[in-house]
């Protein structure tokens, strides 16, 4: 679908920012960024199908959520990095895990709840979340091996993403720390 197509959604959205407008600009102005934001675009990632880089984004935001303090695992660009890993990658069973693997979990999410993953509802989505990580210790299902390796590859894609290392964890790069607060280690040459 070319970015020109007017679809019915975005008529609506055309529709209701042109009413809203007349009413309230700067309602109106916040209301479409909302949904602008909110609008999924399937786009095919290097090694990835559009369909298997949207659901693999939407695991990882599951997995690393936004919060307060950083942005989540979509902000950290965590599915693009491991699309990137594997387009590079020339071991061919592995490559086709990550497929299998996507494939499980949106297999038990329709086996769950009657539709695909992206589908979902946010209350539906946490359920599924709840389902293929509840032997995430002991993985004894194909579910509970694909969840354990996608959440992995998240944690390290997200963990050496900029977000990760400066919002999460407050890296600030290597400065000299003259001491290491809240540890209980005293200073034998300080009064």
């Amino acid at each position: 679908m070319s970015g020109k197509t007017l679809t019915r959604r975005r008529a609506m959205l055309a529709a209701g920012a042109a009413a809203a407008a007349a009413v309230a600009p700067d309602a109106a102005l916040a209301q479409v960024k909302r949904a602008a934001a909110q609008t999924v675009v399937l786009k095919a990632g290097k090694f990835f199908t559009a369909q298997e880089l949207a659901l693999l984004d939407e695991l990882a935001e599951l997995i690393i959520p936004q919060d307060a303090q950083s942005g989540g695992a979509r902000a950290a660009k965590c599915a693009e990095f491991i699309d990137a890993h594997l387009a590079e990658s020339i071991d061919p069973l592995w490559r086709q895990s990550w497929k299998d693997d996507l494939a499980e979990i949106d297999e038990i999410a329709t086996q769950m709840l009657g539709k695909s993953l992206l589908a979902a509802s946010p209350a539906e989505r946490t359920k599924l979340m709840d389902r293929i990580s509840r032997n995430e210790r002991n993985p004894q299902e194909a579910c509970d091996f694909a969840f354990g390796v996608i959440k992995w590859w998240v944690a390290e894609a997200y963990y050496t993403s900029q977000i990760g290392i400066q919002d999460e964890l407050k890296y600030q790069g290597n400065i000299y720390l003259d001491e290491f607060l809240g540890t209980d280690v005293t200073r034998k040459d300080r009064p």
